[in-house]
This record gives C-alpha cells, structure tokens and sequence, in this order.
C-alpha cells in the first residue's frame, strides 16, 4: 500500500514540476508568480521566444586593397551555413554567426553614441578587425594575391525584408595585412 502512495506522490510532483515548468516559459511575465515558491531554484527560465525578437541583421563585408592601391569588390567574410533539418534541434555553426551579429550590434552602439573619433582603440572594434584578417587568412592564397591591406565595413539590412533598405554603420580605415 505505501509503495502506491509514494508512487502516486512521485509522479504528482513531477507532473506539478512539469507543469510550473512550462507555465514559467510563457514569453508574458505574469506566470513569472511561480518562481516565488521555489526556494531551490527548480523551476528553470528557458523562454521560448525572444522578448524582442530580431527585425535585422549586421552583415560584415570587406575588401582587399592591392599594392598599387586597388581595391577588390566587397564581399562577406564568410557565408552563413547550410542549415539542414537537424538545425531545429542543434546547430553550433551558429554560435559563430550569432557572435559577430552580437559584436556588430554592441559596435553599432558604440558608434551611435561616442561617433567614430577613437573607434579603433575599441576592442570591439579590434574583435571584428582581427576576425576579417583571419577570415582573409583562411581564403586561397590566389585570392588574396598581392594583397597589402583590408578594410571592413558593418551595415545593418532587413535580412530577408527586401523592403527594409540597407543602413551604413561603420567604415574601417585601411588595416595592413
């Protein structure tokens, strides 16, 4: 008899774990009320929705400047990943992508608020300088033929809004290679 009653008990206070588990993750605050009663910090906060989902993206664009001052057209570092169904579930290429849309989002800040006077002492600025030179590092060393410098710029775009027009943020002076 005591082994159905801890049965019982067991899989009501899973069942209730559960439940303030998934009510907590609603994107409105006003379910946020259960977290009071957990004193052990049981009850996790994995929202499922972004507060403020993203309504743009950065993009990175760089060109090589040639020893007899030259330059080469624009274009992105690196292309975003193929992304396959496994992607819903695990996608760590990501993580790559996501952390430059970050730096260029915390530099367009920077920008917006000091102007771009000292700009490249920023180590945000440095981040993003050194993740090109890599970038260009790793092409074929055809492409990168006589090359001397780079320059970088950031530009926010509607990603896939054609209607949104592309907005310049910040234009790297020329960085030796």
């Amino acid at each position: 008899m005591s082994r159905t009653v801890l049965d019982r008990s067991v899989r009501i206070a899973l069942a209730g774990w559960f439940t303030a588990t998934v009510l907590s993750q609603h994107p409105h605050r006003v379910f946020d009320g259960l977290r009071q009663f957990d004193r052990l910090g049981l009850i996790p906060n994995w929202r499922f929705f972004a507060p403020i989902p993203a309504q743009h993206d950065y993009v990175v664009l760089y060109r090589l400047v040639h020893a007899d001052r030259s330059t080469g057209g624009w274009q992105r570092p690196s292309q975003p990943c193929e992304r396959g169904w496994t992607s819903a579930l695990w996608s760590p290429q990501r993580r790559h992508v996501k952390s430059v849309l970050m730096v260029c989002g915390k530099l367009s800040g920077v920008v917006a608020s000091a102007g771009v006077r000292g700009i490249t002492e920023n180590h945000l600025y440095r981040i993003l300088r050194e993740y090109v030179r890599a970038e260009i590092a790793s092409c074929p060393a055809s492409e990168r033929e006589n090359a001397v410098a780079f320059q970088f710029v950031v530009v926010k775009s509607g990603g896939y809004d054609p209607g949104v027009k592309p907005k310049f943020i910040f234009s790297s002076p020329s960085v030796p290679l």
